[in-house]
């Protein structure tokens, strides 16, 4: 019988955080940024950092850590589209060269920042391990490696079977590689320590304030709020999955929820069973692809395995937990590691990931160059949104730099069909996926991508 207790968060329920009031009143800056997650949290750092003077702030609809940044598995890795071979085919040797070591620095520069001001959230730089659990995995984390030779690109190795089962001791895995540039950390406890940093800047920052309306005013940008009104020279919109509900992105981004499972505490014995000592962040090479690491406590967090689009793009506290996918996950785990049957859950969650038709983030300029807006992750966003956080620093300062030029700053962003197409194809998508992943588990499907789904997909692109 499955057992889990806890909050929506076990995240949450290990962060503490007092709250900033509420905004009220007229407030007048040079930049307003909406969205409180790690996006408006970075691009608020940089901003701050480059131009100590700029008055800036930072409004948040619910808590520091509510949406997609207080909730992931905490994995601060490179990946971009559906994989590296993905992001080389798609976009050209010179620009998945450089969108993949932009990404990668940040990486780095996330760490030096976490450092330098102290902030307790549980950083471990342990690398990534990829696990190939079938020939069809094996296939797609060699075509990885190929473009990673062919782009010139530093910290890949791969790893037989008996080095990936060295390493962490699972007897489903056939091999795998290992990628240098990978942290794993305490998400909410980073995103509330990232706001604090960002006050102590001069920032500041409002919590439980819904934005109503953005709209030119004058020179201005009149930002309204339930008990207050922001007049910026800039703004930038910061909301993730939850841009869906504004007139720019409805179109071109849909909120998907994705899931986690995270164990009671191992036992020394237990441990010495996995092994794992290098607390690298793992995922598998599935559509849906499970995502895992140990915790601090010593826990083991387990997501993924499948993916929800609610009809209309809807996010709401109900689909917070699914238990279907719930028994999934916990089955999934025990099989990848029979020697850890008795480990009880503890703790379940999910919530939404903002995904785009092409799987890159996008990153633009709307209302003649005053409202930036930085969004559409896939799942992938702790990383790419420090980088993020340095894009919009320099639009926001009218900076052209190499950071600008990546492929999915100012590019053509595709869009979505209207409903009822956009569901119906989310869900041929999803279905799709999960029955190319079930293939594989048999060794009947190869690495390319289902061809019903590249059609949906051209379709909806």
């Amino acid at each position: 019988m499955l057992q889990y207790m806890g909050s929506s968060s076990y995240w949450h329920e290990t962060s503490r955080h007092v709250p900033d009031p509420a905004l009220a009143g007229r407030h007048d800056v040079d930049v307003a940024i909406v969205g409180g997650g790690y996006t408006g949290l970075w691009t608020a750092y940089q901003l701050r950092e480059a131009e100590p003077s700029m008055k800036i702030a930072v409004i948040e609809r619910e808590m520091i850590g509510f949406g997609a940044s207080g909730r992931n598995g905490g994995f601060a890795m490179t990946l971009l589209d559906m994989s590296l071979a993905h992001l080389r085919r798609n976009r050209g040797d010179a620009a998945a060269k450089a969108a993949h070591e932009a990404v990668a620095s940040s990486v780095r520069e996330m760490g030096e920042t976490i450092a330098v001001h102290g902030i307790d959230c549980e950083w471990k730089h342990g690398g990534l391990m990829v696990v190939a659990t079938n020939n069809g995995q094996q296939a797609r984390i060699d075509a990885d490696l190929e473009a990673a030779e062919a782009l010139g690109l530093e910290g890949f190795t791969r790893l037989s079977r008996d080095e990936t089962q060295a390493e962490v001791h699972s007897p489903t895995y056939v091999g795998g590689l290992r990628e240098d540039h990978c942290a794993v950390l305490h998400p909410a406890k980073l995103a509330r320590g990232l706001a604090k940093v960002v006050g102590k800047l001069g920032a500041t920052v409002f919590e439980g304030t819904s934005v109503d309306a953005i709209e030119e005013a004058g020179d201005k940008i009149h930002v309204t709020c339930p008990k207050g009104d922001v007049y910026a020279d800039q703004v930038v919109l910061a909301t993730n999955a939850w841009a869906r509900q504004s007139p720019w992105f409805k179109r071109k981004v849909t909120p998907l929820y994705t899931y986690i499972a995270m164990t009671e505490p191992l036992s020394d014995e237990q441990w010495a069973s996995v092994g794992w000592d290098s607390h690298c962040g793992i995922e598998d090479k599935r559509n849906f692809v499970h995502y895992y690491r140990r915790t601090l406590d010593g826990r083991i967090l387990w997501g993924g395995s499948d993916g929800i689009i609610h009809y209309g793009g809807k996010i709401a506290p109900r689909f917070d937990r699914n238990t279907a996918i719930l028994e999934r996950l916990t089955g999934t785990f025990r099989e990848t590691f029979p020697q850890l049957g008795d480990v009880r859950f503890t703790h379940h969650w999910g919530g939404p990931v903002a995904i785009t038709v092409n799987f890159l983030p996008m990153f633009g300029t709307l209302l003649e160059g005053r409202m930036h807006y930085g969004l559409g992750y896939n799942g992938h966003g702790v990383a790419p949104s420090h980088t993020g956080g340095k894009i919009l620093c320099d639009k926001v300062l009218g900076k052209t730099s190499e950071l600008t030029e990546l492929c999915f700053v100012d590019s053509k962003e595709p869009t979505l069909p209207p409903e009822p197409l956009c569901w119906i194809g989310a869900e041929i998508t999803r279905r799709s996926l999960l029955r190319q992943d079930a293939q594989f588990a048999e060794n009947k499907a190869s690495a390319e991508m289902d061809p019903l789904l590249l059609r949906v997909m051209k379709k909806l692109g």
